[in-house]
């Protein structure tokens, strides 16, 4: 009897699964308000694994942006108990279907090699009880992400998504790693924007002389 699949793999495997599905429907584009539609308005954890993804993807100018405001608009769904929906000016934004399912394989792959090590523990830290704290949290760092600042969203993305992969798959200590990545992308982050607004400053005092 085969062993039964880690809960990420299932998930992966369902996302990859309505990519595919909407691919063959001839589309070559997938807007987000349909990605929120086919994966389920009430699916916060799955979306917002599946933006955090999304944004590692290089795209065109304010497409980190976008991302950022639709991974906050999914939180506040969570928060507030309630189904997704997406402001228009978000929810219309198109995305290459193609490259989606491509990386969405991937993504199946990747989940496979990761769930031989992550695995359902400390369930506490990924039960429904923490879905407050847990959107309070995507909320702020999603705003952080948002600043049109180069190269700020990258690592706290990258401490989403880890904590997003390990909400789903019920490890309570991947939570813990990812919690430690994010305030590690926030810190550089927030010395990115000091950085920059500092120098923005001492441009315009340089002009100004």
């Amino acid at each position: 009897m085969s062993a039964r699949p880690a809960p990420i793999t299932r998930y992966t495997r369902r996302i990859a699964a309505s990519l595919k599905r909407a691919a063959e429907q001839d589309q070559s584009h997938l807007t987000l308000s349909r990605l929120v539609e086919i994966l389920g308005p009430r699916a916060h954890r799955l979306l917002l694994l599946v933006v955090s993804l999304f944004n590692m993807i290089p795209g065109p100018p304010g497409y980190g942006g976008t991302i950022a405001w639709t991974t906050c608009a999914i939180a506040v769904g969570m928060l507030t108990g309630r189904p997704i929906r997406l402001p228009r000016i978000i929810g219309k934004r198109k995305l290459p279907l193609d490259l989606m399912v491509k990386a969405s394989r991937q993504v199946v792959n990747v989940a496979g090699i990761l769930a031989r090590f992550s695995r359902p523990r400390m369930r506490w830290m990924t039960g429904a009880g923490v879905n407050t704290p847990y959107a309070i949290l995507v909320i702020c760092v999603s705003v952080v992400m948002s600043l049109p600042v180069p190269f700020i969203n990258a690592i706290p993305n990258v401490g989403l998504c880890i904590i997003a992969f390990s909400m789903l798959n019920r490890d309570g200590a991947g939570v813990i790693v990812g919690l430690v990545a994010t305030a590690i992308g926030l810190a550089i982050a927030i010395a990115i924007f000091i950085g920059a607004f500092h120098l923005g400053m001492a441009a315009i005092n340089s002009m100004a002389a």
